[in-house]
């Protein structure tokens, strides 16, 4: 568990006392943990899953997925709402300008493919 919560840790690049202070706790308590000398209570535990956004078995190295149902749920919810967002402005453009939009992304994409 200790290089678990390093590792997450040290992905985004935080220091010990940045990630103790989001999370309520002190730098000391983080660095025990980190070190194997301590383990995270409940509360913690929980806090640094929903802060990494990775199940706490993961944390815990119960699992090697990273990711929890809800974290993959919520994650599939914003991009849902980006894509209907997107598809809400196509539909206010006109045919005119949906064809010149179309044009345009494939020419970025470099896409023969024109329906």
């Amino acid at each position: 568990m200790k290089t678990r919560i390093k590792e997450l840790r040290l992905e985004k690049n935080l220091t010990q006392q940045t990630l103790a202070k989001y999370l309520g706790t002190n730098q000391t308590t983080l660095s025990k943990i980190e070190g194997g000398l301590a383990i995270p209570d409940a509360l913690l535990l929980i806090s640094l899953s929903n802060y990494f956004h990775v199940s706490t078995d993961y944390i815990l190295c119960l699992s090697e997925e990273r990711l929890s149902a809800d974290s993959l749920l919520a994650d599939n919810m914003h991009r849902l709402k980006k894509y209907q967002h997107l598809i809400s402005l196509y539909q206010k453009m006109t045919p005119e300008q949906q064809k010149d939009l179309y044009h345009f992304l494939c020419s970025i994409l470099n896409s023969n493919e024109i329906l």
